[in-house]
């Protein structure tokens, strides 16, 4: 399919022809709009509407009885005017760390709450050895609420760089023990190939919510 990004009526259409469920948000993260009852959101007073307004997100929900069995979803943001729609368009299992649920713990709790910038997309990162390898996006570096450092965070699989599984770990996803990480988020190959899939028809992601 070819690329619509931007355009809200395409995208939409794109998904709808591949048979994927649209449901409804309603609601955007405080940090990307205002949120209003009606399931809409209101575009600031003296803001002009442009097809390019439209955009996605990724949003991470995490699940506090089980870090593993989390949630990644795509959501698209469409504007008509003065008013905002916006639509999950995929959600996926997820899981973040190592069943830690202490954001502050190096290489093993839970990503810390709030904003993440996505700072690349990689369709055959070379993580080195027991690095992060295939498909995957880059996030910031962040600090947990006592100030210490998150680094080397992405949301990945477990792949060789060219996307095929391994031989062994931590190339070969075996089940849902491989959603444990180091922190970074993780999706089995399927879905990470899934929600690669829809940079095609949808803006690219910029931003990750995590809470």
């Amino acid at each position: 399919m070819r690329a619509v990004r931007g355009n809200g009526r395409s995208a939409l259409a794109a998904v709808a022809a591949a048979g994927a469920a649209l449901t409804v948000v309603g609601v955007l993260p405080a940090t990307a709009a205002t949120a209003a009852t009606d399931g809409t959101t209101t575009r600031a007073a003296g803001t002009a509407a442009a097809a390019g307004d439209n955009y996605t997100y990724l949003s991470f929900k995490k699940n506090s009885s089980n870090p593993s069995n989390s949630r990644l979803s795509l959501v698209y943001v469409q504007w008509n005017g003065d008013r905002v729609h916006s639509f999950t368009v995929a959600s996926w299992r997820a899981g973040s760390g190592n069943g830690s649920r202490n954001s502050c713990a190096r290489n093993a709790g839970w990503l810390p709450n709030g904003t993440y910038t996505i700072r690349a997309f990689y369709n055959h990162h070379n993580g080195g050895a027991r690095g992060v390898n295939g498909i995957s996006w880059l996030l910031n570096d962040t600090r947990c609420s006592n100030g210490t450092p998150r680094t080397a965070l992405f949301i990945h699989s477990e792949m060789l760089p060219s996307g095929a599984q391994g031989r062994s770990e931590p190339y070969r996803w075996d089940g849902n023990s491989d959603y444990k990480s180091a922190g970074c988020i993780k999706l089995k190959p399927s879905d990470i190939r899934q929600l690669k899939g829809y940079r095609a028809n949808f803006p690219h992601p910029t931003k990750l919510y995590v809470g």
